[in-house]
């Protein structure tokens, strides 16, 4: 059988993966350390494991927050004007996102962090083909991870978004989440993209895991990281590098998949928006959407 760990406790999800020995002694001196507030778990395997998480003692209800105009200016009034159009729409979407899906799935994990959108933009290849510009859009701004819940939800859309910017009469397939198309065709890319994102922030702690011969890591929504598929033995450094350009193709690839089942080849091949462009239609290609249609 597997030896498992869970990477969010499995009583409180807003606490992580830290740390993790075999000795009593040496977790317990890891949680004297931590300023953070931390939990406990120890896994009962033939050489028991000790794993230490670490979390917010408290995780907000979504609609707890009031996401109107001064809300959102207050945090966004430092950015380049494209990081304050994209943040305006992210923001917009998350508000859908809230009001369409269940209260129970909209908490929030963490702060919302705008300057990371600003970031997201400056690393895509804009003007490349549609299916790179769209696939990097998605990518990065899943991994700069700004908003405090649904970032690949909105994510998807941003990469909707981007195609439209290009050929506004596009048709989006369905990616609700409660299509039974989404089981079939996108929540993979969805669940893989979650693998990878892990596993760049967690590599030396998850080398630490499989030098304790753990096997499986398992994220919250049952999302298992099977630890050998992985290479796991490099500098954080080079773990943020190698595991974001794997995340981007996959992306890339995602945004091809979207193309050909929506029927549009001829689409493979076009230039990508500029981001001038890209930022033209987010501001005025959008006025009178319903994002809630999206979700």
């Amino acid at each position: 059988m597997a030896r498992l760990v869970f990477y969010h406790h499995p009583q409180a999800e807003n606490f992580s993966l830290k740390y993790s020995s075999a000795s009593v002694a040496e977790i317990l001196s890891q949680r004297e350390q931590s300023d953070e507030s931390t939990k406990l778990i120890g896994y009962p395997f033939e050489t028991p494991v000790y794993v230490l998480y670490e979390g917010d003692s408290e995780i907000e209800s979504a609609r707890e927050v009031d996401f109107d105009q001064e809300w959102l200016s207050d945090r966004i009034r430092d950015l380049p004007r494209a990081g304050q159009v994209v943040a305006f729409r992210l923001v917009e979407l998350l508000e859908a996102a809230v009001d369409v899906r269940d209260e129970d799935e909209f908490r929030l994990y963490k702060e919302f962090e705008p300057q990371k959108i600003q970031q997201a933009l400056d690393h895509v290849s804009w003007g490349a083909p549609l299916p790179t510009v769209a696939g990097e859009v998605m990518s990065n701004l899943i991994l700069r991870h700004s908003l405090p819940n649904a970032n690949h939800r909105t994510g998807i859309a941003m990469l909707q978004f981007c195609i439209e910017s290009v050929d506004p009469d596009f048709e989006m397939p369905r990616t609700h989440v409660d299509d039974d198309s989404w089981r079939e065709w996108v929540d993979p890319y969805i669940v893989d993209s979650k693998r990878l994102i892990t596993v760049r922030r967690n590599n030396l702690r998850f080398k630490q895991l499989e030098d304790l011969d753990v096997d499986v890591v398992e994220r919250k929504d049952g999302i298992q990281i099977r630890l050998a598929e992985f290479e796991l033995d490099m500098h954080w450094r080079e773990a943020l590098t190698e595991y974001a350009g794997q995340h981007e193709s996959h992306c890339t690839d995602f945004a091809q998949a979207v193309l050909e089942r929506a029927g549009r080849d001829d689409l493979l091949d076009r230039q990508g928006p500029t981001k001038q462009e890209f930022l033209t239609y987010l501001e005025n290609g959008l006025v009178e959407r319903d994002f809630r249609e999206m979700f």
